[in-house]
C-alpha cells in the first residue's frame, strides 16, 4: 500500500496539540510538505517537528482575527499546489442553553464552522485547477449524537457534516475527495484536564473496546482517506470512536 507523501502539501489547522500534533507526526513520517497552524507565535509553540526541519512550515492563524485570517488565505492561494487540507482546529464550550452568551455562540461558530469554510474556499481553487486533491473536515462523534450542554458544539459539529457533504457533491467532477472524520473520546492532554482520570475511568466503562483512544488511531484513519489508496470515499462521515454511538 503507497501511502508516500513526497512533494505533496499538506495543510493541518490546530496542528500544535491533540490529534492535530499526531497528524503532523504522522503526515512527517510519509515525507509530506506540512504547513501547521496555531493560535500562538511561532517562538511560543512547543513542537519538537518544527526543529530543523525544511518540510513542515508554521503559520499563526487566529479565525477570531480577520487579517490573521487574509494573511493566511493569502499564502495559500500563492502556493503552486495543495494536495491535502485537513481542517482539524476547534473549540468547545460547555453551557446551559439559557446560558450560552451570544460572543460564545459567534466564536465557537466562528472558529468550528465558518474557519472550515474559508479554507475550504480557498484550496479548493487550487484543487480543481490540479484536478485532484483531498479535504478532511475533523468533526466529533456530537455530530451523530450529543448531549447536555452541548448545543453550541453539537451545531457547528452536525453543520460541518452538512457542509463536508454539499462540497464533496460539487468538487466530486473534479477528482477531489470530501469526508469527515468524527473522534469519539480521546486521550489528549486536554481530555485529562478536563475530566480528570477518575471521570475518564468512568466513561471508559461506557465505551465497547473499554478504552479512549489515542490521537494516533484518528491520524491514521485520515491519513488512509488523504492518500492515493482513497479514490471513490467522498461524501462520507467516518465515526472513530471504539463503538460508543452504536451502544
Amino acid at each position: 500500500m503507497n501511502l508516500n507523501f513526497k512533494n505533496k502539501t499538506v495543510i493541518i489547522t490546530g496542528g500544535t496539540r491533540g490529534i492535530g500534533k499526531s497528524l503532523v507526526k504522522i503526515f512527517n513520517d510519509v515525507d509530506a510538505n506540512i504547513i501547521i497552524t496555531g493560535t500562538k507565535k511561532y517562538n511560543s509553540v512547543n513542537l519538537d517537528l518544527l526543529k530543523n526541519n525544511s518540510r513542515i512550515q508554521y503559520n499563526q492563524l487566529d479565525y477570531s482575527s480577520d487579517k490573521s485570517v487574509k494573511q493566511f488565505i493569502h499564502l495559500l492561494r500563492d502556493l503552486d499546489r495543495v494536495d491535502v487540507l485537513i481542517n482539524n482546529a476547534g473549540v468547545n464550550k460547555i453551557d446551559n442553553i439559557s446560558e450560552i452568551s451570544v460572543d460564545d455562540w459567534d466564536w465557537i461558530n466562528t472558529i468550528n464552522l465558518k474557519g472550515p469554510f474559508l479554507l475550504t474556499q480557498a484550496v479548493s481553487e487550487n484543487m480543481k485547477k490540479q484536478e485532484s486533491g483531498k479535504i478532511i473536515n475533523i468533526a466529533s462523534i456530537f455530530s451523530v449524537i450529543s448531549k447536555v450542554k452541548r448545543a453550541v458544539y453539537s451545531a457547528t459539529k452536525w453543520g460541518l457534516i452538512g457542509f463536508t457533504k454539499a462540497v464533496a457533491l460539487e468538487l466530486a467532477p473534479f477528482n477531489i475527495q470530501v469526508n469527515a472524520v468524527s473522534p469519539g473520546f480521546v486521550d489528549t492532554d486536554l481530555t485529562r484536564k478536563i475530566l480528570g482520570l477518575e471521570n475518564m475511568k468512568q466513561l471508559e466503562e461506557t465505551i465497547p473496546q473499554g478504552r479512549l483512544a489515542q490521537p494516533e488511531e484518528i491520524a491514521k484513519v485520515v491519513l488512509f482517506l488523504c492518500s492515493d489508496q482513497n479514490t471513490y470515499i467522498t461524501g462520507q462521515n467516518i465515526v472513530v470512536d471504539g463503538g460508543f454511538t452504536s451502544v
